[in-house]
């Protein structure tokens, strides 16, 4: 007895350390500027533009200005300080505060040492490391469908209290204002609500009473509804605000279904393109089978790679893959044993989101990241019936136990490596010794950082810049910056100089930022007749003013 006590204490403390070590190595890698894709396109532009305009409006050359930003707005508190930094650290808070309520759940579940693996488990997942070391808004996708989650299952132990299932609610609206990809929940929630109400109501009734078991269900149905309406009420003010400037709530969602057909046509000639469904693009982009396309659900949790969109952009740990299956199997003891109907959730919830990801365009791992938290806890489930099997005796206990400790061995070594890659990928401490400045640091990533760097220094304060080939990506440039989505757009099926032209100066743009590599890569796939007006117009309208890493900055001569 005083055996385990001791074992159940240096666990602890072991947890306790390697959990410390975790959090200062994501303080480090958080330490350098931001140089990550989204960060620098959407989730720091945007607050930044807001800042400068003095409050919110709208932006019709950035598509990503009129996504839901619950967190971004968040971010724009440390960005009027001029600090870029503080933002990742905003935005690791929910990945704690997520791993927070993993523990709180565990514990109660089974005990403080499971707890605390389910919070470092989920925390040492390399795509929550990778987000945690971000500017992106996932963490808090995560953090508010996990407490929705957590909100729902104390509804459902409750015997249905309305105030949980109103918390969950709340927590389901501020999910879907955090990111569009949380409008997955509501499909999902809906369903659940209604069938977890009924269900369980209709468990303690004789099969006979058919009049009652109808009640039932029409009530979880009403239940249901009373969720959706919640969550609908805390997302509406991002969908009002859209509706005014779009007449679309959820915009660049479902445009064709809210604008009226001759809008949805517009004045210009559209081409005739390919379906971007997931099967298509999986086959036709990066040649895999429709097998193949079928297995991501499974093929994620193995092939996953940072910054490659055909392994899904992203990192998980194959042991959740495994170690929920075990944690499906009931745990013997009954003194910890959760209880089933939350597992039958948990496991729900994860397949539904997947298989609704799946179906999208592009399946990328932190698009099904509200999953991760249920597999997380399913995950320390199936540890835990591994270590209940262990009470049998001799060699068999030790085999069982020791199969245990190298599971939670080899998941958190897997962690260490892919953190290790990170020092290696980003060098924090070339940053923090001062052996590179920070501009020096960025351009080290970001091509066109140096050029960005010139234009701040010698552009007017009203210079207007059309950013053209470069990722979008215009956080750096301290000057009002808007893209142009149809520059590279027929018109009536042809390319004109005049329309160009038009394009060009559209916004009043004095000056063009552009990746030369990238147009010309692009022109060459053109015959010379539709490459001809492009030439002209850069040959005859712009000149010159900077050029660095193949990025030109241009001025545009005014007729």
């Amino acid at each position: 007895m005083k055996q385990n006590k001791m074992l159940k204490k240096i666990t602890f403390w072991i947890l306790c350390v390697g959990g410390v070590l975790h959090l200062a190595c994501i303080l480090i890698l958080s330490t350098v500027p931001p140089i990550s894709r989204d960060a620098l396109i959407h989730h720091l532009v945007i607050p930044k533009l807001y800042l400068l305009h003095g409050g919110m409006y709208e932006i019709p050359s950035m598509f990503f200005s009129y996504f839901p930003m619950n967190l971004d707005l968040l971010y724009m508190i440390p960005l009027y300080f001029e600090n870029d930094v503080v933002p990742k650290y905003i935005h690791f808070s929910f990945a704690l505060l997520t791993a927070g309520f993993i523990y709180l759940y565990l514990k109660k579940a089974l005990d403080r040492i499971y707890g605390l693996i389910g919070l470092l488990f989920f925390l040492s997942t390399p795509v929550i490391v990778k987000l945690s070391i971000t500017v992106y808004v996932d963490l808090g996708l995560i953090f508010f469908s996990w407490v929705m989650l957590y909100y729902f299952l104390k509804w459902y132990d409750t015997d249905f209290r309305l105030r949980y299932l109103l918390v969950s609610g709340v927590f389901c609206g501020l999910a879907l204002g955090t990111k569009y990809n949380g409008l997955i929940l509501l499909p999902i929630m809906g369903v659940l609500v209604a069938m977890g109400f009924s269900l369980k109501k209709n468990g303690r009734l004789e099969k006979s009473e058919t009049f009652k078991r109808n009640v039932n269900s029409l009530n979880g149905i009403k239940w249901g509804i009373v969720f959706l309406l919640v969550a609908l009420i805390v997302f509406s003010p991002w969908m009002i605000r859209n509706a005014i400037w779009t007449q679309n709530p959820v915009h660049p969602l479902f445009d064709t279904l809210f604008s009226p057909p001759e809008a949805a046509l517009g004045e210009e000639h559209k081409e005739k393109k390919d379906p971007q469904n997931a099967f298509w693009l999986r086959r036709h982009v990066y040649g895999e089978s429709f097998l193949q396309t079928l297995l991501i659900p499974m093929r994620m949790f193995f092939q996953g790679k940072d910054d490659n969109p055909k392994y899904f952009d992203g990192k998980l740990s194959p042991f959740l893959f495994f170690l929920p299956i075990m944690g499906l199997i009931p745990i013997r003891n009954k003194n910890h044993a959760p209880k089933k109907a939350h597992k039958i959730i948990f496991f729900c919830f994860s397949v539904l989101f997947i298989l609704f990801v799946l179906f999208q365009a592009d399946f990328r791992i932190r698009y099904i990241s509200p999953a991760i938290p249920p597999l997380t806890v399913l995950s320390v489930f199936g540890l835990a019936n591994i270590m209940a099997a262990s009470r049998q005796t001799g060699w068999r206990q030790k085999m069982i136990r020791g199969s245990g400790v190298a599971i939670i061995s080899f998941a958190f070594l897997y962690t260490a490596d892919y953190i290790r890659g990170q020092f290696a990928d980003l060098r924090p401490m070339d940053y923090l010794s001062g052996k590179v400045d920070r501009d020096g640091y960025i351009s080290r990533y970001r091509k066109e950082h140096p050029v960005t760097v010139y234009a701040n220094q010698v552009l007017p304060p009203d210079a207007k810049v059309l950013c053209l080939s470069l990722g979008d990506r215009t956080y750096y440039l301290n000057r009002s910056a808007h893209l142009s989505k149809d520059f590279y757009t027929r018109k009536n099926g042809v390319y004109t100089e005049s329309d160009i032209l038009k394009k060009l100066r559209k916004y009043e743009t004095t000056h063009v930022m552009i990746d030369k590599k990238v147009l010309f890569d692009w022109l060459r796939t053109l015959d010379a007749a539709d490459a001809k007006p492009f030439l002209n117009v850069f040959q005859h309208h712009t000149k010159i003013m900077y050029e660095q890493n193949d990025v030109l900055l241009l001025e545009v001569i005014q007729p």
